[in-house]
């Protein structure tokens, strides 16, 4: 799974999770294949960026490094709790 921001989107990616508008109503369920049409409704209800199935989109290495620098920064003050640095290291997973 890979969150992708909205630009980012192309068709045939699958969703991994179910989308939902800001009040709570699904707008595309997981599992949908997306076409351009369903990129545009995201876009019109304002979706910044989705969970997508696998990993579609191979980031610069820069790119990567500066995102895990900054959640690594992000987390710093958390302390070396296990739980804390599982989640550090989940999101960084699914950002890259």
């Amino acid at each position: 799974m890979q969150k992708v921001d909205i630009d980012e989107l192309t068709p045939l990616m699958v969703l991994a999770t179910t989308i939902k508008d800001k009040t709570g109503n699904i707008i595309f369920m997981r599992g949908t294949q997306l076409t351009e049409r369903h990129i545009t409704i995201l876009r019109n209800r304002d979706i910044k960026g989705v969970s997508v199935e696998g990993c579609p989109i191979k980031r610069e290495g820069t790119m990567t490094e500066d995102l895990h620098k900054e959640i690594d920064s992000r987390f710093s003050t958390a302390g070396p709790h296990p739980i804390v640095l599982k989640i550090r290291d989940l999101i960084k997973e699914l950002l890259t």
